[in-house]
């Protein structure tokens, strides 16, 4: 697997300058919905703490429900950072 830096770098071509010269603006966005992503794949991780098993907050898994896709997962991070900035922006 390639590094983190490797992976912002095929994103962010792949994304490309916007025609309005916004290429900042999408390239923080991008890495909103990464971060987004992290945060949501960590919130099921189980966690000990003295030796006692700390269960998951599951974030995914209660808006989701059970068996949501890896896809869906992507695409509520991306929905997650689109409020966040629309609550900025207003």
């Amino acid at each position: 697997m390639g590094s983190i830096g490797k992976r912002l770098e095929n994103l962010e071509r792949l994304v490309g300058p916007s025609d309005d010269g916004g290429f900042e603006h999408r390239r923080t966005v991008v890495r909103g919905i990464l971060d987004e992503f992290a945060r949501l794949k960590s919130s099921r991780a189980v966690h000990y703490r003295a030796g006692v098993r700390v269960e998951p907050e599951d974030i995914p898994g209660k808006i989701l429900g059970a068996g949501y896709t890896s896809e869906q997962m992507w695409e509520l991070a991306a929905k997650r950072v689109s409020e966040r900035e629309d609550r900025r922006g207003a």
